[in-house]
């Protein structure tokens, strides 16, 4: 990077807080990594992996000093968060959060913060359904995708300096609106949890042990954290609903042409599903 940050605090000291941590200290983007975590034993666990210098559970005393804030906590943490270390942020540092959803962060976050520092909104399409910061890794954003959310009130340097750190970290920049953001992740994220808890409520207790490859990968997400994952659909209810509504709509597709025997027209649906899926990498 043009200019090495002199400190960088990581509030959420998890998965990707973790391997954010990891990597800004192993390519020294950063002369000190403090981390904020609401246990003293997170913090333990995070200096063991080497993720952070020192931490603490006060953030307020945390961001003093900082010129880079990352917010790593759960989306609906991160208003409290914001509100907590509002009054105590340097001019000019650059905060931005890796929520999973980024209309009311986003809005929240330029509401409330001080016009003296930046915030950019971003959310990496990476991780896992296991979490803390023992399964954080240097190689986890490598060839992802991290959306960046621009706005009117975005300060262009700042945008400028996060999209730059997150290709250092690894991943392919997509810049997007937080409306926009929310859709498409609603769709190719927030939905396939959803439709995989309900895959796997659906099946009786008796069937599971039978359950080999395929049930496990497609049903691999719905070990992902229940609070974390209510918080997520939630504060993305509205974009989730609208994609619930069309997956049912394709779902009731192939019900109609099994109830109308119409094997032809079954094997169509699944032929244009294996054509589009092919084509992910």
């Amino acid at each position: 990077m043009k200019k090495k940050f002199k400190k960088t605090v990581i509030v959420g000291t998890g998965l990707l807080g973790g391997s954010i941590g990891i990597i800004l200290r192993k390519k020294k983007l950063s002369s000190c990594v403090v981390g904020v975590a609401r246990h003293s034993l997170s913090l333990e666990k995070a200096i063991e992996k080497k993720a952070i210098d020192y931490g603490t559970m006060d953030v307020k005393e945390a961001v003093q000093g900082a010129d880079l804030v990352i917010l790593a906590a759960p989306v609906r943490a991160i208003e409290k968060i914001i509100m907590r270390m509002r009054d105590e942020l340097e001019k000019g540092c650059i905060i931005f959060d890796v929520g999973s959803t980024k209309q009311e962060i986003v809005s929240f976050a330029e509401k409330y913060l001080p016009k003296s520092v930046n915030f950019v909104g971003a959310h990496p399409m990476a991780g896992s359904e296991k979490t803390g910061v023992a399964y954080s890794d240097a190689t986890l954003f490598k060839n992802s995708t991290c959306f960046i959310c621009k706005t009117k009130k975005t300060n262009k340097k700042a945008l400028s300096s996060v999209q730059e750190l997150w290709k250092i970290l690894g991943a392919k920049t997509v810049m997007i609106s937080p409306l926009e953001h929310d859709r498409v992740v609603a769709y190719i994220s927030h939905l396939p949890h959803l439709i995989a808890a309900a895959i796997v409520n659906s099946i009786p207790d008796k069937c599971l042990k039978f359950a080999a490859t395929g049930f496990k990968d497609t049903t691999r997400i719905a070990s992902g954290g229940p609070d974390i994952w209510r918080d997520i659909s939630f504060s993305n209810r509205k974009a989730i609903l609208s994609a619930i509504t069309f997956f049912e709509k394709k779902l009731g597709d192939l019900k109609k042409s099994l109830t109308s025997n119409k094997e032809k027209q079954f094997t169509q649906k699944l032929l244009s599903a294996k054509k589009k899926r092919d084509k992910i990498y």
